[in-house]
């Protein structure tokens, strides 16, 4: 499998959580919902991943 790091945007109590590797989408998802943590990981796998380019 492959593996890339992706950026996991998350709410305080877990109820929303949201994961990508666009540049785009995270300085938009980074712009539009600041209320929403922010973590690096890694990922397994082909996505499908969140992208405002393709």
């Amino acid at each position: 499998m492959k593996r890339r790091k992706a950026v996991q945007f998350y709410s305080s109590d877990g109820s929303e959580t949201h994961l990508g590797d666009c540049p785009r989408w995270i300085a938009i998802t980074r712009r539009m919902r600041p209320d929403l943590r922010e973590r690096r990981v890694i990922v397994y796998g082909t996505g499908p991943w969140r992208c405002w380019d393709c």
